[in-house]
């Protein structure tokens, strides 16, 4: 269709429909990959990536319906540069948060930690011995542990330097291990789920359901505290695999 014959708000209805398949897309690749389930919301991104699709689609529909004049020469050029800084928008939005995604959940002595790709720096990086642990995934965060050091002295700076406000064992990657190496301290630490109901006292229906779930599927289930960025979630633990089986929102501890 050619444009002289098309009027301001049949290009803006398009542009807007153009426009919400690309966010629709933008937001199943962060939600769903790199920040998944409730992660978005420990990690904080979930309303600052929300506000900027909602503003990055209604801006660009908004331009065209002020610019549209089938009669302009430069109408093409106009679209055209509407639509470049409308998708430089996005791709800025998209590149701020894949470099602050998680990339692992990390067991750490007596509960998770939420680990983001913007903790590791190339000199962390090159001190890993273990290939698995040298790159950082693209692909979703990883379930993992970490082990601390059996050398004392070792053991004791690195206490000293977590301490100190320095990285903390979870952010050191030479210390990864498998998750399942560390079963027996992941079941050693787990809770009953019905310690929950202290913590979460607005949301008491919502620990029953989730008591009862597991209760009907016969499952032994606890759980353990993660700690995140913006809020602390509870990960929900098979008390005889120690396999991760969800994380949800809720308060974990006091």
């Amino acid at each position: 269709m050619e444009l002289r014959q098309v009027n301001r708000f049949h290009a803006s209805s398009w542009h807007l429909l153009g426009s919400s398949c690309v966010a629709v897309l933008s937001a199943m690749l962060v939600f769903l990959l790199w920040y998944p389930g409730p992660l978005a919301l420990a990690s904080g991104v979930r309303d600052i990536f929300l506000l900027l699709l909602v503003v990055d689609v209604m801006l660009g529909p908004v331009i065209t319906l002020i610019v549209f004049n089938p009669k302009k020469k430069e109408l093409r050029r106009d679209l055209v540069v509407v639509a470049v800084v409308q998708l430089a928008a996005l791709l800025y939005g998209l590149h701020t948060v894949c470099v602050a995604r998680p990339v692992y959940v990390v067991f750490n002595v007596d509960r998770f930690d939420l680990v983001f790709a913007n903790d590791f720096t190339e000199e962390k990086l090159a001190k890993v011995t273990k290939t698995e642990y040298q790159s950082l995934s693209l692909l979703g965060p990883k379930i993992i542990a970490a082990h601390p050091p059996d050398d004392t002295k070792e053991h004791n700076e690195l206490l000293f330097q977590s301490l100190s406000g320095g990285d903390d064992l979870p952010r050191l990657p030479q210390y990864y291990v498998h998750y399942l190496e560390q079963k027996v301290n992941v079941l050693k630490r787990s809770q009953p789920l019905v310690m929950l109901k202290q913590f979460n006292q607005s949301k008491s229906s919502m620990v029953d359901t989730l008591m009862n779930k597991y209760a009907a599927t016969k499952i032994d289930v606890g759980y353990l505290p993660l700690k995140g960025k913006a809020r602390d979630l509870v990960v929900i633990v098979n008390r005889n695999t120690g396999e991760v089986l969800e994380m949800v929102d809720l308060i974990p501890w006091l």
